[in-house]
Protein backbone atom coordinates (compact mmCIF):
# COMPACT_ATOMS: atom_id res chain seq x y z
CA UNK A 1 0.00 0.00 0.00
CA UNK A 2 1.23 3.52 -0.82
CA UNK A 3 0.14 7.05 0.11
CA UNK A 4 -1.01 8.78 -3.08
CA UNK A 5 -2.52 12.07 -1.91
CA UNK A 6 -3.15 14.20 1.17
CA UNK A 7 -6.08 16.63 1.33
CA UNK A 8 -6.20 19.38 3.95
CA UNK A 9 -9.22 21.47 4.96
CA UNK A 10 -9.10 24.34 7.43
CA UNK A 11 -12.54 24.39 9.11
CA UNK A 12 -14.06 26.74 11.67
CA UNK A 13 -17.26 26.13 13.65
CA UNK A 14 -18.75 28.33 16.41
CA UNK A 15 -19.07 27.04 19.95
CA UNK A 16 -22.62 26.60 21.18
CA UNK A 17 -21.67 28.93 24.06
CA UNK A 18 -18.62 31.22 24.38
CA UNK A 19 -15.94 29.71 26.62
CA UNK A 20 -14.23 32.08 29.06
CA UNK A 21 -10.76 30.88 30.01
CA UNK A 22 -7.96 32.48 32.03
CA UNK A 23 -6.61 36.00 31.52
CA UNK A 24 -3.91 34.44 29.35
CA UNK A 25 -6.39 33.14 26.73
CA UNK A 26 -9.50 35.27 27.12
CA UNK A 27 -12.85 34.08 25.69
CA UNK A 28 -13.07 31.59 22.82
CA UNK A 29 -16.10 31.73 20.52
CA UNK A 30 -15.21 29.29 17.75
CA UNK A 31 -13.13 26.18 17.22
CA UNK A 32 -10.74 25.79 14.32
CA UNK A 33 -9.15 22.63 13.01
CA UNK A 34 -7.20 21.25 10.07
CA UNK A 35 -8.77 18.05 8.76
CA UNK A 36 -6.36 15.70 6.95
CA UNK A 37 -7.46 12.99 4.51
CA UNK A 38 -4.62 10.61 3.66
CA UNK A 39 -5.43 8.64 0.49
CA UNK A 40 -3.88 5.31 -0.52
CA UNK A 41 -3.63 3.32 -3.72
CA UNK A 42 -5.90 0.66 -2.20
CA UNK A 43 -8.77 3.09 -1.72
CA UNK A 44 -8.40 3.30 2.06
CA UNK A 45 -8.59 6.85 3.40
CA UNK A 46 -7.26 7.79 6.83
CA UNK A 47 -8.66 10.74 8.77
CA UNK A 48 -6.59 13.03 10.97
CA UNK A 49 -7.15 16.33 12.74
CA UNK A 50 -5.05 19.14 14.21
CA UNK A 51 -6.63 21.57 16.69
CA UNK A 52 -4.38 24.62 17.03
CA UNK A 53 -5.38 27.35 19.48
CA UNK A 54 -2.82 30.18 19.65
CA UNK A 55 -1.43 31.23 22.08
CA UNK A 56 -2.10 27.91 23.88
CA UNK A 57 -0.30 26.24 20.99
CA UNK A 58 2.71 27.44 19.03
CA UNK A 59 0.99 26.33 15.83
CA UNK A 60 -1.86 27.99 13.92
CA UNK A 61 -4.22 26.46 11.36
CA UNK A 62 -2.42 28.21 8.52
CA UNK A 63 0.93 27.07 9.84
CA UNK A 64 -0.22 23.46 10.10
CA UNK A 65 -1.36 23.51 6.48
CA UNK A 66 1.85 25.11 5.25
CA UNK A 67 4.08 22.67 7.14
CA UNK A 68 2.20 19.65 5.78
CA UNK A 69 2.25 21.11 2.26
CA UNK A 70 5.93 22.01 2.24
CA UNK A 71 7.58 19.45 4.53
CA UNK A 72 5.52 16.59 5.91
CA UNK A 73 3.31 15.74 2.96
CA UNK A 74 6.20 15.30 0.51
CA UNK A 75 7.97 13.10 3.09
CA UNK A 76 4.96 10.74 3.26
CA UNK A 77 3.91 10.52 -0.40
CA UNK A 78 4.56 7.11 -1.99
CA UNK A 79 5.39 5.59 1.40
CA UNK A 80 3.66 2.62 3.05
CA UNK A 81 1.19 4.16 5.57
CA UNK A 82 1.30 1.10 7.83
CA UNK A 83 4.95 1.80 8.78
CA UNK A 84 3.88 4.31 11.39
CA UNK A 85 7.08 4.45 13.48
CA UNK A 86 9.20 4.75 10.36
CA UNK A 87 7.04 7.57 8.98
CA UNK A 88 7.15 9.41 12.29
CA UNK A 89 10.95 9.41 12.04
CA UNK A 90 10.66 10.71 8.46
CA UNK A 91 8.45 13.54 9.65
CA UNK A 92 10.91 14.33 12.45
CA UNK A 93 13.67 14.51 9.85
CA UNK A 94 11.61 16.78 7.60
CA UNK A 95 11.09 19.53 10.19
CA UNK A 96 11.61 20.06 13.92
CA UNK A 97 8.68 20.63 16.28
CA UNK A 98 5.19 21.13 14.85
CA UNK A 99 3.57 18.31 16.85
CA UNK A 100 0.03 19.18 15.77
CA UNK A 101 0.83 19.00 12.09
CA UNK A 102 2.64 15.69 12.59
CA UNK A 103 -0.09 14.45 14.91
CA UNK A 104 -2.85 14.95 12.34
CA UNK A 105 -0.99 12.71 9.89
CA UNK A 106 -0.01 10.21 12.60
CA UNK A 107 -3.67 9.79 13.58
CA UNK A 108 -4.62 9.27 9.93
CA UNK A 109 -1.99 6.52 9.65
CA UNK A 110 -3.50 4.67 12.61
CA UNK A 111 -6.92 5.01 10.99
CA UNK A 112 -5.55 3.46 7.78
CA UNK A 113 -3.84 0.60 9.59
CA UNK A 114 -6.96 -0.21 11.60
CA UNK A 115 -9.08 -0.21 8.46
CA UNK A 116 -6.61 -2.42 6.60
CA UNK A 117 -6.49 -4.96 9.45
CA UNK A 118 -10.24 -4.62 10.12
CA UNK A 119 -9.73 -3.76 13.81
CA UNK A 120 -10.45 -0.68 15.94
CA UNK A 121 -7.48 1.53 16.78
CA UNK A 122 -7.51 0.52 20.45
CA UNK A 123 -6.59 -3.01 19.33
CA UNK A 124 -3.44 -1.57 17.75
CA UNK A 125 -2.58 -0.03 21.14
CA UNK A 126 -2.63 -3.32 23.02
CA UNK A 127 -6.35 -3.94 23.26
CA UNK A 128 -9.16 -2.46 25.32
CA UNK A 129 -8.49 -2.02 29.04
CA UNK A 130 -12.04 -0.70 29.56
CA UNK A 131 -15.23 -0.66 27.50
CA UNK A 132 -16.48 2.78 28.59
CA UNK A 133 -15.16 5.97 30.16
CA UNK A 134 -16.99 8.55 32.25
CA UNK A 135 -17.12 12.02 30.70
CA UNK A 136 -16.11 15.29 32.36
CA UNK A 137 -17.94 18.60 31.88
CA UNK A 138 -15.92 21.86 31.92
CA UNK A 139 -17.25 25.22 33.10
CA UNK A 140 -15.85 28.51 31.88
CA UNK A 141 -14.89 31.31 34.25
CA UNK A 142 -18.06 32.62 35.90
CA UNK A 143 -19.91 33.38 39.11
CA UNK A 144 -20.76 30.93 41.92
CA UNK A 145 -24.41 31.07 40.89
CA UNK A 146 -23.57 30.30 37.25
CA UNK A 147 -21.36 27.39 38.35
CA UNK A 148 -23.96 25.79 40.59
CA UNK A 149 -26.71 26.20 38.02
CA UNK A 150 -24.63 24.56 35.29
CA UNK A 151 -23.54 21.73 37.55
CA UNK A 152 -27.13 21.09 38.61
CA UNK A 153 -28.16 20.88 34.96
CA UNK A 154 -25.35 18.51 34.05
CA UNK A 155 -25.84 16.35 37.13
CA UNK A 156 -29.33 15.66 35.83
CA UNK A 157 -27.71 14.46 32.58
CA UNK A 158 -25.45 12.02 34.45
CA UNK A 159 -22.17 13.98 34.77
CA UNK A 160 -20.23 13.55 38.01
CA UNK A 161 -16.91 15.26 37.16
CA UNK A 162 -16.54 19.01 36.65
CA UNK A 163 -13.58 21.21 35.77
CA UNK A 164 -13.78 24.92 36.59
CA UNK A 165 -11.73 27.28 34.47
CA UNK A 166 -9.88 29.80 36.63
CA UNK A 167 -7.23 32.46 36.32
CA UNK A 168 -9.42 35.33 35.09
CA UNK A 169 -10.86 36.50 38.44
CA UNK A 170 -9.31 37.71 41.71
CA UNK A 171 -8.30 34.87 44.04
CA UNK A 172 -11.08 35.55 46.64
CA UNK A 173 -13.70 35.23 43.92
CA UNK A 174 -12.20 31.97 42.66
CA UNK A 175 -12.19 30.61 46.22
CA UNK A 176 -15.85 31.54 46.61
CA UNK A 177 -16.69 29.54 43.49
CA UNK A 178 -15.25 26.38 45.08
CA UNK A 179 -16.99 27.04 48.39
CA UNK A 180 -20.35 27.50 46.69
CA UNK A 181 -20.01 24.30 44.67
CA UNK A 182 -18.81 22.16 47.58
CA UNK A 183 -21.46 23.50 49.94
CA UNK A 184 -24.16 22.80 47.37
CA UNK A 185 -22.99 19.40 46.13
CA UNK A 186 -20.63 18.10 48.82
CA UNK A 187 -18.61 15.05 47.87
CA UNK A 188 -21.20 14.02 45.29
CA UNK A 189 -18.94 15.19 42.45
CA UNK A 190 -15.31 15.14 41.33
CA UNK A 191 -14.09 18.74 41.15
CA UNK A 192 -10.89 20.15 39.70
CA UNK A 193 -9.71 23.56 38.49
CA UNK A 194 -7.77 24.50 35.34
CA UNK A 195 -5.88 27.77 35.57
CA UNK A 196 -4.26 27.77 32.09
CA UNK A 197 -1.09 29.47 33.40
CA UNK A 198 -3.16 32.28 34.92
CA UNK A 199 -1.51 32.53 38.35
CA UNK A 200 1.83 33.18 39.98
CA UNK A 201 3.08 30.67 42.53
CA UNK A 202 2.06 32.98 45.38
CA UNK A 203 -1.49 33.26 44.02
CA UNK A 204 -1.80 29.49 43.70
CA UNK A 205 -0.69 29.02 47.30
CA UNK A 206 -3.05 31.79 48.46
CA UNK A 207 -5.89 30.00 46.68
CA UNK A 208 -5.02 26.63 48.22
CA UNK A 209 -4.66 28.09 51.72
CA UNK A 210 -8.00 29.92 51.54
CA UNK A 211 -9.89 26.75 50.56
CA UNK A 212 -9.46 25.29 54.03
CA UNK A 213 -11.19 21.92 54.13
CA UNK A 214 -12.81 22.16 50.70
CA UNK A 215 -11.52 19.28 48.58
CA UNK A 216 -10.24 19.38 44.99
CA UNK A 217 -9.16 16.44 42.85
CA UNK A 218 -6.32 18.56 41.44
CA UNK A 219 -5.16 21.96 40.19
CA UNK A 220 -4.16 22.00 36.52
CA UNK A 221 -1.40 24.19 35.11
CA UNK A 222 -1.57 27.00 37.67
CA UNK A 223 1.61 28.75 36.45
CA UNK A 224 3.56 29.41 33.26
CA UNK A 225 4.42 26.31 31.26
CA UNK A 226 8.19 26.51 31.70
CA UNK A 227 7.99 27.20 35.44
CA UNK A 228 8.52 23.59 36.48
CA UNK A 229 10.04 24.64 39.79
CA UNK A 230 6.90 26.65 40.45
CA UNK A 231 4.73 23.62 39.73
CA UNK A 232 6.86 21.63 42.16
CA UNK A 233 6.55 24.26 44.89
CA UNK A 234 2.77 24.30 44.54
CA UNK A 235 2.68 20.51 44.62
CA UNK A 236 4.78 20.43 47.82
CA UNK A 237 3.09 23.26 49.68
CA UNK A 238 -0.55 23.42 48.56
CA UNK A 239 -1.82 20.08 49.80
CA UNK A 240 -3.43 19.44 46.41
CA UNK A 241 -2.39 17.29 43.47
CA UNK A 242 -1.02 19.26 40.52
CA UNK A 243 -1.51 18.46 36.83
CA UNK A 244 0.63 19.55 33.87
CA UNK A 245 -1.04 20.57 30.61
CA UNK A 246 0.78 23.32 28.72
CA UNK A 247 4.03 22.13 30.33
CA UNK A 248 3.53 18.71 28.71
CA UNK A 249 3.80 18.68 24.92
CA UNK A 250 6.50 16.15 24.03
CA UNK A 251 7.81 12.91 25.59
CA UNK A 252 10.92 14.91 26.50
CA UNK A 253 8.71 17.27 28.50
CA UNK A 254 7.27 14.24 30.29
CA UNK A 255 10.76 13.04 31.22
CA UNK A 256 11.70 16.46 32.58
CA UNK A 257 8.50 16.70 34.64
CA UNK A 258 9.14 13.22 36.05
CA UNK A 259 12.79 13.95 36.87
CA UNK A 260 11.89 17.16 38.68
CA UNK A 261 8.93 15.54 40.50
CA UNK A 262 6.96 18.61 39.45
CA UNK A 263 3.44 17.16 39.14
CA UNK A 264 1.20 14.28 40.15
CA UNK A 265 -0.89 14.07 36.99
CA UNK A 266 -0.33 14.31 33.23
CA UNK A 267 -2.99 16.00 31.10
CA UNK A 268 -2.71 14.06 27.84
CA UNK A 269 -4.17 15.44 24.62
CA UNK A 270 -3.75 13.53 21.37
CA UNK A 271 -3.79 16.69 19.26
CA UNK A 272 -1.48 18.71 21.54
CA UNK A 273 0.97 15.87 22.07
CA UNK A 274 1.60 14.99 18.41
CA UNK A 275 -0.95 12.31 17.57
CA UNK A 276 -1.58 8.84 18.91
CA UNK A 277 2.07 7.71 18.75
CA UNK A 278 3.46 10.51 20.92
CA UNK A 279 0.51 10.69 23.31
CA UNK A 280 0.88 6.96 23.93
CA UNK A 281 4.60 7.40 24.68
CA UNK A 282 3.74 10.05 27.25
CA UNK A 283 1.10 7.81 28.81
CA UNK A 284 3.58 4.92 29.04
CA UNK A 285 6.22 7.16 30.66
CA UNK A 286 3.58 8.21 33.16
CA UNK A 287 2.59 4.62 33.87
CA UNK A 288 6.10 3.41 34.67
CA UNK A 289 6.63 6.49 36.87
CA UNK A 290 3.48 6.01 38.91
CA UNK A 291 1.74 9.04 37.40
CA UNK A 292 -1.93 8.88 36.45
CA UNK A 293 -3.38 10.60 33.41
CA UNK A 294 -6.36 12.74 32.53
CA UNK A 295 -7.36 12.33 28.89
CA UNK A 296 -7.99 15.97 28.12
CA UNK A 297 -8.89 17.76 24.90
CA UNK A 298 -8.39 20.90 22.93
CA UNK A 299 -11.51 22.39 21.32
CA UNK A 300 -11.78 19.30 19.13
CA UNK A 301 -14.01 17.82 16.51
CA UNK A 302 -14.81 14.14 16.25
CA UNK A 303 -11.60 12.82 14.66
CA UNK A 304 -9.36 13.98 17.51
CA UNK A 305 -12.00 12.95 20.04
CA UNK A 306 -12.19 9.45 18.56
CA UNK A 307 -8.39 9.11 18.62
CA UNK A 308 -8.34 10.18 22.27
CA UNK A 309 -11.12 7.73 23.12
CA UNK A 310 -9.21 4.80 21.60
CA UNK A 311 -6.12 5.87 23.53
CA UNK A 312 -8.03 6.18 26.79
CA UNK A 313 -9.65 2.79 26.28
CA UNK A 314 -6.20 1.16 26.09
CA UNK A 315 -4.57 3.08 29.02
CA UNK A 316 -4.38 1.35 32.41
CA UNK A 317 -3.37 4.49 34.34
CA UNK A 318 -6.39 6.77 33.89
CA UNK A 319 -7.55 8.91 36.77
CA UNK A 320 -10.67 7.67 38.52
CA UNK A 321 -12.93 10.48 37.31
CA UNK A 322 -14.52 11.76 34.12
CA UNK A 323 -12.40 12.53 31.06
CA UNK A 324 -12.74 15.03 28.22
CA UNK A 325 -14.90 13.42 25.55
CA UNK A 326 -17.51 16.17 25.49
CA UNK A 327 -15.86 18.53 23.01
CA UNK A 328 -18.22 17.93 20.09
CA UNK A 329 -21.21 18.42 22.42
CA UNK A 330 -20.06 22.00 22.96
CA UNK A 331 -19.97 22.88 19.25
CA UNK A 332 -22.77 24.38 17.20
CA UNK A 333 -22.08 21.52 14.77
CA UNK A 334 -19.53 18.77 14.06
CA UNK A 335 -18.10 17.31 10.87
CA UNK A 336 -18.36 13.75 12.24
CA UNK A 337 -20.80 11.45 14.04
CA UNK A 338 -18.59 11.12 17.14
CA UNK A 339 -21.30 12.46 19.49
CA UNK A 340 -23.26 9.27 18.91
CA UNK A 341 -20.61 7.50 21.02
CA UNK A 342 -21.28 9.73 24.06
CA UNK A 343 -24.47 9.01 25.98
CA UNK A 344 -25.51 9.57 29.59
CA UNK A 345 -22.13 11.17 30.38
CA UNK A 346 -20.31 8.05 29.21
CA UNK A 347 -18.11 7.55 26.13
CA UNK A 348 -18.02 4.13 24.46
CA UNK A 349 -15.13 3.48 22.05
CA UNK A 350 -16.20 2.63 18.49
CA UNK A 351 -15.63 -1.04 17.68
CA UNK A 352 -15.60 -0.61 13.91
CA UNK A 353 -12.28 -0.58 11.99
CA UNK A 354 -9.88 2.31 12.41
CA UNK A 355 -11.07 5.33 14.35
CA UNK A 356 -14.66 4.30 13.75
CA UNK A 357 -16.11 7.72 12.95
CA UNK A 358 -17.78 8.94 9.78
CA UNK A 359 -16.67 12.29 8.33
CA UNK A 360 -19.40 14.31 6.62
CA UNK A 361 -17.78 15.76 3.49
CA UNK A 362 -20.64 18.21 2.95
CA UNK A 363 -20.12 19.70 6.40
CA UNK A 364 -16.37 19.89 5.84
CA UNK A 365 -17.08 21.91 2.71
CA UNK A 366 -19.70 24.05 4.49
CA UNK A 367 -17.30 25.15 7.25
CA UNK A 368 -14.13 25.22 5.15
CA UNK A 369 -11.91 28.30 5.21
CA UNK A 370 -9.02 26.90 3.24
CA UNK A 371 -8.05 23.86 1.16
CA UNK A 372 -4.83 22.24 -0.04
CA UNK A 373 -4.02 19.04 -1.93
CA UNK A 374 -0.61 17.36 -1.92
CA UNK A 375 -0.07 14.68 -4.55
Amino acid sequence: MKITMIELSHVSIPLAKPYRLSKVYGTVREAQAVIALVHTDQGIIGFGEADPLPPFTDESAGGVMAVIRDCLGPALLNEDPTRISFLWKKMEGAIHGNPMAKGALDTALYDILGKQLDVPVYTLLGGSFRSRIEVLWPLGSGSPQEDTEQIEEKLNEGYRTFMLKMGALPIPEEVERIRAVRERFGSEIHLMVDVNQGWRVEEALEFASALGGYRLDFIEQPVARRDLKGLGRIRERSGFAVSADESLVTPSDAVELIEQEAVDIFSVKVSKNGGISQARKIALLAEVSGIRCLVNSMLEFGISQAAALHLGAAMPNLLDCGHCYMSTLRMADDITDFSAHVKDATAVPPDSPGLGVHVDSEKVEKYRRGYLKIS
